[in-house]
């Protein structure tokens, strides 16, 4: 692993401050953060480029773009980036700050990852306002602005949040080789088998325990489009929950910072988080919602 240098020790904000913007330039320039962030923006500029019909615009699965290219390229990236900063502090023989301090520097860090996002989707809004949507996205017009916000903030900048503090996590509580990328598949394959097999069942709404649910599913064959059942608004208070859950529990690893005052910190997040979690489950929309085909598009 490279090393880096570190900020020269002080006290209260400065160093903070000091160790954060040391923290947030080594993730700029981190490539595999660069390549993901590229790619995201890539994939969307040929969307529009090879997308010659609004018809087929689907807005709200979007922003899983951002979440799976930038949220999983910034899990691996600050993983690396947590573990490098302990081994350039082991090397220099004297840590700047304590580790909690540097894992709080690493945290301000990951707001890159979330600012990403929220370029990303409001890029996809004003290409949405400018070129259209389908026709038969009923969701765009009728939907309250809180629910389709929601969406499409929980499933691009927050889960990029949450990638990159996932990450710190993983770095700081997971030394085996290769953890980073483990802990990646293993996001996406949890988020896929918690929420593609239900989300078209009966009780769909049971899919928002996971980082990634489905909201939105649609066919090309009769332009039918599907709503998941749920409330995003207590979904994207459960996702924020989870990002603070993270960051607290990476923070926990340092037996120095464990005091009360933390502990109950950890466990008031847990409450309000299982609290989104059930409101999220059980307000909103009780059944999907399925829009009439297309008629243009039925043989």
């Amino acid at each position: 692993m490279t090393s880096t240098a570190l900020p020269v020790p002080g006290s209260g904000s400065a160093a903070l401050s000091g160790m954060a913007g040391i923290e947030t330039r080594r993730l700029l320039r981190n490539p595999i953060f660069v390549v993901g962030v590229a790619l995201a923006f890539g994939v969307l500029a040929l969307m529009v480029l090879t997308n010659d019909d609004p018809q087929y615009t689907d807005l709200l699965p979007i922003p899983l773009i951002p979440a799976f290219f930038v949220g999983l390229t910034s899990l691996v990236a600050m993983a690396r980036q947590t573990r490098s900063t302990e081994a350039a502090a082991e090397a220099v023989g004297t840590a700047p700050g304590t580790e909690a301090q540097r894992t709080s520097a690493l945290a301000f860090a990951c707001l890159v990852p979330f600012g990403v996002g929220l370029v990303f989707v409001a890029v996809e809004v004003a290409l949405a306002a400018s070129l259209g949507v389908a026709e038969q996205e009923w969701w765009f017009g009728t939907l309250p602005d809180w629910q389709v916000w929601s969406i499409l903030v929980s499933s691009g900048p927050v889960a990029c949040l949450g990638g990159a503090l996932l990450g710190v996590l993983t770095g700081r509580w997971l030394r085996f080789p290769g953890a980073p990328a483990v802990v990646a598949v293993a996001a996406v394959l949890v988020s896929f088998a918690g929420s593609v097999p239900i989300a078209y069942g009966d009780s769909s709404e049971l899919r928002l325990w996971v980082p990634w649910p489905m909201w939105h599913s649609g066919t090309l064959e009769d332009g039918t489009q599907e709503l998941m059942a749920g409330n995003p608004l207590a979904h994207l208070g459960y996702l924020l929950s989870l990002c603070v859950a993270a960051l607290l529990v990476a923070v926990w690893h340092d037996r120095t910072a464990r005091t009360p005052r933390l502990r109950g910190a950890i466990i008031g997040t847990v409450v309000v988080g299982l609290a989104c979690l059930v409101l999220s489950m059980t307000t909103g929309p009780d059944d999907n919602r399925i829009s009439e085909p297309v008629p243009f598009r039925v043989e």
